[in-house]
């Protein structure tokens, strides 16, 4: 059995260090909550100044508002505070701090010495709890040393100054971005690190406080309102590409949140446009109405609630993916050159008048055009099959490629033929348009299968789908109309368990098919359907490597050019252009 102990008061000295280290973790936290105090105060200039990676000094000068001498005695009390007066207060918050444990904790846990003034140039200095006279032109200048030097148990704790050093940049840097009125400058070890002017736009501190090596014009700055919040945010064009998620930055109300979902918007809304699987360069900066948001659930106020959080996400998601479609569709549409003369050619004149566009092609039945150079006869019969799994693809989903519409004349472009089993060449406009084979198909198919949702076909063994979590239930049932109204017959057995007795005629998938496509669709539950039609098309569609004839190279070419925009399912682009310009240049003809 345990000794026993009889329950006892902790020291006041005791006490506070524990409640200082839930605060100040490492110099990083000092930074931080010395620059939320600069800028509450207004301050329209700000130096940080560390040494040994804030270890040993860590010294924020502004020229904020100030205190007075009756401020100071209070100023480093726990919980005093000039932001609020009572809990109602914290409806209505617009500063970032409010808990009146800022300087309190610091000076639980290191030598803090304090110089203000309201006007100056005469001051008032606070050290070592006593205040005397001092002498400072504007605003505040708070001073740290020997961070935790009575705390052992936390600055053992502590890494090597270069590391320490890099946390105080990184919070720096987090304050400067939506602060972009403010003048700011971070010092270490006596060099200017960076300096930050005031700043005309949020684009320009985000360029300049991140170091951003690309070109200015790859970066745009969007906007959006709701019901009860705003949002403004910095975004890299697809070509700034990242390799992971760490450039997306979430401020809330001008603080730094660290929202997983909310990064997740950013990343569903861009993905497809980025090559590689790869990431945006992306700052985000929300204002949410004070009663619709609590920040007072972390002690570093990284973490936040919000009462509309649905509609936020949808609107940040929905509003960045339009950005990324429309910015795509505008680069692939740019003409970089009007053409001086039009080249006609009659397509009616060639042997390919024969495939009618709107009727079904079976590669089976009907006559291949191939090109009149010789061509490799196919001897194995494993490649035999492979081809003919490629002309399957093509024949079973050549229905919902027929249905398109058939509005580009047959004279709008000079069909040249497929290349590497993967790309569509056609001239038109004098510019060469590069067609990625599977990516257009891709979008015919998607376009035929919205357009014939509604009729079912039963199933002989009914789909058992099983969730993982209640989430996906609400997922499911939240478009449970939308799945019906498409020709899914779908019900809930018992919690945790879906019944699909009935799918869409001309949807394309197995059972596991859909399990993946329901847990799939749980990134964004707003594109439920896209997303199971999106899925249900690329699997149909011809695959890269597929050597299909020229008549179907063709119909998709004339598809393509008929889709309401150049785009797949899942926002990657249906080809390039190269105009005569650029193909001149290349091969240094002028």
């Amino acid at each position: 059995m345990r000794e026993y102990k009889p329950v006892k008061l902790l020291s006041k000295e005791t006490a506070s260090k524990i409640a200082a280290g839930e605060v100040i973790e490492r110099p990083a936290s000092v930074v931080r909550e010395l620059l939320d105090n600069s800028i509450d105060a207004g301050a329209s200039q700000i130096i940080v100044e560390i040494e040994e990676g804030g270890i040993s000094t860590i010294r924020v000068s502004d020229d904020g508002c100030g205190m007075t001498r009756e401020d100071l005695e209070l100023c480093t009390h726990t919980h005093s505070t000039s932001k609020i007066e009572e809990a109602e207060d914290l409806l209505h918050l617009r500063s970032l701090g409010f808990r009146g444990e800022a300087l309190s904790s610091v000076q639980a846990v290191s030598s803090l010495e304090i110089t203000s003034t309201r006007e100056g140039p005469a001051a008032w200095k606070l050290s070592l709890g006593k205040i005397s006279p001092a002498r400072q032109n504007k605003g505040t200048t708070v001073e740290v040393k020997n961070l935790f030097e009575n705390f052992p148990a936390r600055k053992k704790f502590l890494k090597r100054p270069q590391y320490e050093a890099a946390q105080c940049r990184q919070t720096f840097v987090e304050k400067a971005l939506p602060h972009y009125n403010i003048e700011m400058r971070y010092i270490a070890d006596g060099i200017n690190k960076l300096i930050l002017p005031a700043h005309s736009s949020l684009k320009e501190r985000c360029l300049t406080a991140m170091s951003l090596k690309e070109p200015e014009e790859l970066f745009y700055e969007i906007n959006q309102e709701g019901d009860g919040f705003s949002f403004k945010a910095v975004l890299g064009s697809p070509a700034v590409v990242r390799s992971d998620k760490r450039n997306i930055y979430i401020f809330v109300n001008g603080r730094r949140i660290n929202e997983y979902g909310l990064v997740q918007a950013v990343c569903y809304a861009s993905e497809g446009y980025f090559p590689n699987g790869g990431f945006p360069a992306a700052f985000v900066f929300l204002n949410v109405d004070p009663e619709r948001v609590d920040f007072n659930i972390h002690p570093a106020k990284k973490e936040a609630k919000f009462e509309d959080y649905k509609e936020i996400h949808h609107s940040l998601s929905s509003t960045i993916s339009s950005f990324y479609k429309q910015k795509t569709v505008s680069d692939l549409l740019k003409e970089s050159y009007q053409p001086e003369y039009t080249r006609g050619f009659d397509f009616e004149k060639t042997e390919y008048e024969a495939a009618d566009l709107n009727q079904s092609y079976n590669p089976a039945g009907t006559k291949t055009y191939w090109p009149s150079s010789p061509i490799k006869q196919i001897e194995t019969s494993t490649a035999f099959q492979e081809v003919s799994a490629a002309q399957h693809r093509l024949s079973a989903a050549a229905h919902e490629v027929s249905a398109l519409p058939q509005d580009l004349p047959k004279s709008d472009f000079k069909f040249l033929g497929q290349f590497c089993g993967t790309f569509i060449a056609v001239e038109k406009n004098n510019a060469l348009y590069i067609i990625d084979q599977h990516a257009a198909h891709e979008r015919i198919l998607f376009e035929g299968l919205k357009k014939s949702l509604g009729p079912s076909q039963e199933l002989l063994i009914p789909y058992r789908i099983e969730t993982e979590s209640e989430k996906d239930d609400e997922i499911i049932s939240l478009n449970l109309q939308e799945l019906q109204k498409a020709g899914f017959n779908i019900s809930e057995e018992k919690k945790g368990l879906w019944i699909i007795r009935a799918v869409p005629i001309r949807w394309q998938g197995t059972e596991k098919d859909l399990k993946e496509d329901l847990a799939g669709a749980g990134k964004d539950p707003s594109g439920l359907m896209h997303h199971i039609l999106a899925r249900s098309a690329c699997r149909a569609a011809c695959k890269d490597g597929d050597i299909i004839d020229p008549v179907s190279a063709y119909n998709i070419a004339v598809k393509t050019f008929a889709l309401p925009e150049p785009l797949c399912p899942h926002g990657r682009p249906l080809y390039f252009i190269i105009d005569r310009t650029e193909l001149f240049k290349r091969i240094k003809r002028t």
